[in-house]
């Protein structure tokens, strides 16, 4: 059986939400606190003063979620090394009934498992610094954009709070960078981080196997809605060790190559499989520009929908929480017809923010 960065993509699901949970309930302790005393003369003294308190609960909050995150990370990039493995053994097995003479070696040992474990934990647990400088951050802001507002008689206190407040959740807590360079929030990235180190795991796992029976080629496979990062390589024969050559089978590089030219990039779903030549069929006509096109909208729309639950989340009254719920309901009815007019399919647990 092929293995492909998607066969793990539930796997990063179960860390994505403690880190969604955990943005929730700090939206909604920034929204409690500056709540309190609205009405207050000195509202934005008594606002200010509450930071210290706020870091603190913070604080305590990010030491039980690192508690929780260490546990979900290893076990996540564990089941993927698993499952990759299983994948290939499968696949090593039935060759073996076949009578081809294939043998499998001894299981590779487990020391690159154990490191990607430990940079993956490192990667999504350095965002914690980031979410407790935002409670500082937006506390500091929402006070200080809200005052000039008051005084000019543009909005009422609640009000200018309020839309700062929005202009937050909306993004969500930003500030962590990939590999690339690219800024990314919260949830975005600690998805990119897991979902790397899963798909690495198993496809690692997966070629070891490979390797130790005595395979050295591989076949990408098709998959529709493919992004123009991988779409080259759909297809193609590569070599896992980029030494052998076999007569008669075109070999566009090797896995490493394809990996750094953009195959299996977080949310990539395509796969790769032994090719046995004379006998494997690689597919053709693969493009499915217009597929991309559709899935990367409905991902804007996903994320339009959790940026209204964040806003509903930090809502100052019920008028401030109907609208947020109203912009919810619409984008789900945005995805509904889109998803009933594409090849696009919908994935309800991308619209999820947090458990509460």
């Amino acid at each position: 059986m092929a293995v492909s960065a998607d066969y793990t993509a539930n796997l990063a699901a179960d860390v994505v939400g403690l880190y969604q949970d955990a943005e929730q309930i700090l939206l909604q302790r920034i929204a409690r606190a500056l709540a309190q005393d609205m009405d207050a003369p000195d509202w934005a003294e008594r606002k200010l003063l509450q930071v210290q308190l706020l870091q603190a609960q913070t604080v305590r909050q990010l030491r039980a979620l690192s508690g929780r995150s260490t546990e979900e990370i290893s076990a996540a990039v564990l089941k993927a090394h698993n499952r990759g493995a299983a994948l290939a053994e499968s696949d090593l097995a039935a060759l073996a009934a076949r009578a081809t003479g294939v043998t499998a070696g001894l299981p590779p040992g487990l020391p690159a498992v154990e490191r990607l474990v430990t940079e993956t934990i490192v990667a999504i647990q350095s965002t914690h610094v980031g979410i407790l400088r935002a409670v500082d951050d937006v506390f500091r802001q929402v006070v200080a954009r809200s005052a000039p507002q008051v005084l000019l008689g543009v909005q009422t206190r609640r009000q200018a709070a309020q839309a700062a407040l929005n202009d937050f959740a909306k993004a969500g807590v930003k500030g962590f960078v990939d590999k690339s360079g690219r800024k990314l929030a919260l949830e975005s990235y600690v998805e990119m981080a897991t979902r790397s180190a899963t798909a690495r795991a198993a496809i690692d796992a997966h070629v070891e196997r490979l390797q130790a029976g005595g395979h050295d080629l591989v076949i990408v496979s098709d998959h529709s809605q493919e992004c123009k990062l991988c779409r080259p390589w759909e297809g193609k024969v590569l070599s896992l060790s980029g030494v052998a050559r076999i007569d008669g089978v075109d070999v566009a590089g090797t896995l490493a190559q394809a990996r750094s030219g953009g195959l299996f990039h977080p949310g990539c779903r395509h796969s790769i499989g032994i090719y046995l030549p004379g006998v494997t069929k690689a597919p053709t006509r693969t493009a499915d520009p217009q597929g991309d096109a559709d899935r990367q909208k409905l991902r804007y729309l996903e994320r339009e929908v959790r940026s209204s639950k964040r806003q509903a989340a930090v809502a100052l009254d019920p008028e401030a929480k109907r609208l947020a719920d109203a912009r919810v309901r619409n984008y789900q009815s945005k995805i509904r017809s889109h998803v009933g007019s594409t090849t696009a399919k919908r994935i309800p647990s991308r619209e999820r923010l947090g458990a509460l």
